[in-house]
């Protein structure tokens, strides 16, 4: 690698990536922003999303935002896996690998001869990581719906998570942000790096199985909770255990408002000029006050805001003790302070397609900065690698 790829607390991990569109690339860029050498195996096409839209072809190549957004710090090779000659340079360099990471549907990979049985028996020290809708047959037993094609919105929608927002009657309703794709690729990357220590405590790998169903499910823990535990269904877009808990107008716009105990409910209705809803009987307790958030406490709560601003009530809710803040769309993250400083917002220089601003990395650690050494790379654009890994040998021993 050159000198910018050098430290991190990956540096020296290889990992080689089968991967296309979100999930895979999200969380193996997790673990390029850290030092990891990611080597994204593309065919002959390149990842789906090389020909999403926006697209863009200068002299300097080719390249579509979508591609930009999940790919940077990565290299590329071109390989037919369905060919002799792709399945042989991908074995060799599997050999010197740490890590095989893919997000292919179960059995593709196996088909091919290059499944986790295959690549273990001749690199016993290889962690393989797969993403995908259900989850594969080798960690635990294969389930009924394994073989099932799953894109996030199919998540979203078994996990429960489509009916918890907007309000009770609505219909189902996509959360906006391909939630389960990000967090499959996260949690994927977690379980890499539990693994990569595994192989350093034991010498031995191991598959590391996310699926994204799974993942929307452990998302919604605390519904799980509440269905076990009282028998029923909270009702749509509210918290089943506390309020105010939601978005209230304002004069200018919303502010969301968090109270999750008595005592917040207590200095909240000091800091509105209200005690006497801090003795209602109908709102002594989380569970009372969620019941009548909609009734009762709404109606009172705007009363209150609409004549300040949604700034004015995050400063005096904050100043009391109270969580708040206002409710801002996308675009105003570009001018938030917070996001600036904590380094949220960052951008990648691509010959082809100029300077894009995309989301940062949100691990931060004191000494290991995770600013973009490179933009995605181009089609094919390190085919040397092929020969590379075998002549230097595998980083980690």
């Amino acid at each position: 690698m050159a000198d910018e790829d050098k430290g991190g607390p990956l540096s020296g991990v290889r990992v080689l990536a089968i991967e296309n569109f979100l999930s895979g690339p999200y969380g193996s860029m997790m673990l390029a922003d850290f030092g990891a050498e990611v080597v994204k195996v593309e065919p002959r096409e390149g990842d789906g999303y090389r020909r999403a839209t926006p697209n863009y072809h200068t002299k300097d190549g080719r390249m579509s935002y979508s591609f930009l957004r999940v790919n940077r710090n990565k290299r590329s090779v071109v390989l037919d896996l369905k060919t002799e000659e792709g399945r042989e340079d991908f074995l060799a360099l599997a050999d010197e690998a740490d890590v095989v990471w893919e997000n292919l549907r179960p059995g593709a990979m196996e088909r091919l001869g290059l499944g986790w049985e295959d690549l273990k028996a001749r690199n016993p020290r290889l962690v393989y990581a797969t993403i995908s809708g259900f989850g594969h047959g080798d960690v635990l037993p294969a389930g009924p719906y394994m073989s099932l094609p799953a894109f996030d919105i199919v998540a979203q929608a078994m996990s429960g998570a489509m009916l918890r927002i907007g309000k009770e009657g609505d219909p189902p309703m996509y959360l906006g942000s391909p939630i389960a794709d990000q967090l499959a690729g996260m949690m994927a990357a977690f379980g890499v790096v539990l693994a990569l220590r595994g192989v350093d405590e034991k010498g031995g790998g191991q598959h590391v199985d996310i699926a994204m169903y799974d993942v929307m499910v452990a998302l919604n823990e605390q519904l799980i909770g509440h269905v076990s535990h009282f028998g029923e269904m909270p009702k749509r877009g509210l918290s089943p255990t506390s309020a105010p808990y939601g978005a209230f107008r304002t004069k200018d716009g919303w502010v969301a408002i968090g109270i999750a105990s008595d005592e917040i409910w207590a200095r909240f209705c000091a800091a509105i000029g209200r005690p006497d809803l801090a003795t209602a009987p109908d709102l002594s307790t989380g569970i009372k006050r969620a019941a009548n958030q909609e009734s009762i406490l709404r109606p009172a709560i705007e009363d209150w805001a609409s004549g300040q601003t949604s700034l004015e009530i995050t400063m005096l809710l904050s100043k009391a003790g109270v969580p708040s803040g206002p409710v801002q769309d996308v675009a105003q993250l570009f001018d938030d302070p917070q996001v600036a400083v904590r380094e949220m917002l960052i951008d990648v220089d691509d010959p082809v397609i100029g300077r894009l601003t995309v989301a940062g990395n949100p691990i931060k650690l004191s000494g290991s900065p995770h600013a973009p050494r490179r933009t995605a790379p181009q089609l094919g654009a390190d085919q040397q690698l092929l020969g590379e890994w075998a002549t230097t040998g595998r980083r980690r021993r």
